[in-house]
């Protein structure tokens, strides 16, 4: 994981209310595709906010 994907991460966590450590948990069990499909959907989230 990048420093720009954290930030995304740590935005997004802040934003649903879900510990941070939670999500990158999730993130790091995920194989390079579904990464992508999940960078994608947290920035969609974050910029209908």
């Amino acid at each position: 994981m990048n420093a720009k994907t954290a930030k995304i991460i740590g935005k997004f966590a802040i934003l649903k209310g879900i510990p941070e450590k939670q999500i990158k948990r999730e993130w790091s069990s995920l194989s390079q595709n579904d990464k992508d499909k999940k960078r994608q959907e947290i920035l969609k989230e974050l910029v209908k906010s």
